[in-house]
């Protein structure tokens, strides 16, 4: 039998022209190196996270504070302010007064009188004859509050001017001394007059003792020896009486001294109750200053507490006045929260940005953490201090003391490649 021929196209008839040309081709140098080059994109990916960091931060909020801070001046009661004695910007001392609160006394009276006062004081404390001070009576001052304490200290100085000065106690005193000093003159006269009589006595015994030796042998009368006898007794009765009055001499010495022991114990005891009197008018006059008289409690500039006028009402716990000592001993007070507070140590860097010096235009403040308290002072915050090293540019940040911004705490400078790997290494532990 004859076969059937097909007309079925072989596989090379099957394609197009253009699909023929397009396969016989060879691909460009883009295909044949597109793997290679992804895999060199990949692995300097992988190379450049090794190399770009990462800092981890701890933000937390910061407050400038100097070494040496502006003191606050804060009026103790409520009042007026009746004298404002210096002007803003004006260099005062310590303990200079810088305004006077509203009271019955005058304010330069009672000053006056109280540095009198603690003179008065150091020179008791240091057994310095001080009687000669003068005084004024209660009628001549004007001391309000103070008035009915002065005048029973005056009362009390009063006694004490008796028992030291030129009173009765010093005169009876003196009597006293001048009594044992005639007292020890007549007692140097009755020695004197006993020696003599001890040496005519002495002498008349010897004398008796030969008449004695005379009359034993029957040499002379017995009348005269009883004679001689009356002359030796005659000797000794003086004798006698000197003693007699050696020993009243002492009595009466001693009578003196006891009574100038008691004298000299309530001279003692007028200075004790005038010390207490002075002692407790000066605590009382300096709690008085407290409340009526604004003192700097340091030197330094003074600044006003806002605006601050004569006869102005001031309620008690008012800030009033600052005394700024001119320190640049900046630092920070960094308040670390609970949270991530395992990262922080003390040596990491911290970057200030303040609210007052946009960080954008003036640059951050560096520092350091110089000290950490791990134990909480307030609702689990963690108090940090972060001493300050240098300003991004002289003179455009200028610090004061009460500024605020925020703090960057680097605590962990890693770089993109060690942050993967280590997120990498919790999930295989977590699959494990």
């Amino acid at each position: 039998m004859k076969k059937e021929t097909t007309n079925q196209p072989t596989s090379t008839e099957i394609h197009s022209d253009d699909i023929a040309d397009i396969i016989g081709t060879p691909p460009s140098s883009l295909v044949r190196w597109g793997i290679t080059w992804v895999f060199v994109v990949l692995v300097a990916i992988v190379a450049l996270t090794a190399f770009i960091r990462y800092p981890d931060l701890v933000r937390a909020p910061v407050r400038i504070n100097a070494t040496n801070a502006p003191k606050a001046v804060i009026a103790r009661m409520t009042g007026n302010l009746v004298n404002i004695l210096v002007t803003e910007k004006d260099t005062v001392s310590q303990g200079q007064p810088l305004g006077w609160m509203e009271s019955t006394a005058d304010h330069r009276q009672v000053l006056a009188l109280l540095d009198l006062l603690h003179g008065l004081r150091d020179s008791l404390l240091q057994e310095m004859d001080a009687a000669h001070a003068v005084i004024e009576a209660p009628t001549s001052l004007r001391l309000g509050e103070l008035q009915g304490s002065y005048q029973a200290f005056y009362q009390s100085y009063l006694n004490y001017r008796s028992a030291v000065g030129t009173g009765i106690y010093l005169k009876r005193r003196a009597y006293l001394l001048e009594d044992l000093r005639n007292i020890g003159l007549q007692r140097a006269q009755l020695e004197q007059q006993r020696d003599l009589q001890q040496r005519e006595y002495a002498l008349a015994e010897q004398e008796f003792e030969r008449y004695k030796v005379l009359a034993e042998k029957e040499v002379i009368s017995p009348s005269e020896y009883q004679k001689q006898r009356t002359v030796l007794l005659a000797k000794q009765h003086p004798l006698e009486q000197t003693e007699t009055s050696l020993l009243a001499n002492d009595a009466s010495r001693t009578a003196k001294v006891k009574e100038l022991a008691d004298l000299d114990n309530q001279i003692a005891e007028e200075k004790s109750k005038f010390m207490q009197a002075l002692n407790s008018l000066v605590s009382e006059m300096q709690q008085w200053k407290v409340q009526h008289v604004l003192s700097a409690p340091q030197r330094g500039m003074v600044v006003y507490a806002g605006i601050i006028q004569p006869h102005q009402h001031v309620e008690a716990g008012q800030e009033v006045f600052y005394v700024n000592p001119g320190s640049s001993d900046f630092f920070g007070e960094v308040n670390v929260p609970q949270y991530n507070m395992g990262k922080v140590k003390v040596g990491q860097e911290v970057l200030l940005k303040l609210d007052s010096y946009p960080f954008q235009e003036y640059g951050v403040l560096h520092g350091e953490v110089g000290q950490l308290n791990r134990v909480p002072y307030h609702d689990s915050v963690f108090l940090s201090r972060v001493d300050i090293q240098s300003e991004p540019d002289e003179g455009a940040i200028r610090l004061t003391t009460g500024m605020v911004g925020t703090a960057e705490i680097i605590t962990e400078d890693a770089s993109l490649l060690q942050r993967l790997m280590r997120n990498v290494r919790l999930v295989m532990e977590r699959g494990n």
